[in-house]
């Protein structure tokens, strides 16, 4: 399960990159340069999250336009409540593209 939440994770973030790579470059007064992978988590989860309120449930990530890059809402690992946490979802994120998380 968790090789296979690395290998989404790492899909969503390359995927993402080649779709906005200029709204980046843009949004960042222009100049080219890569984000860190807790700065993508978190504006990944910001997408998901509607209500601002640290937790995604099932129809909020199926509102969101990442149901464009994950098509498994279990892929995100909700908790057992049914809600991905924020801090779970950016320490999973981070962990797969650090050197650990590639070598797993």
């Amino acid at each position: 399960m968790k090789i296979r939440q690395a290998v989404i994770l790492s899909g969503i973030a390359f995927s993402t990159a080649l779709m906005s790579s200029a709204a980046f470059a843009g949004g960042c007064g222009g100049a080219g340069h890569a984000h860190s992978a807790q700065e993508m988590a978190e504006k990944y989860f910001a997408s998901m999250d509607a209500n601002s309120d640290s937790v995604v449930s099932e129809a909020e990530f199926k509102a969101s336009p990442m149901t464009k890059f994950v098509k498994n809402f279990d892929a995100l690992g909700p908790n057992a409540e049914g809600l991905v946490e924020k801090e779970a979802f950016v320490k999973m994120f981070v962990d797969a593209h650090s050197d650990k998380g590639s070598n797993a």
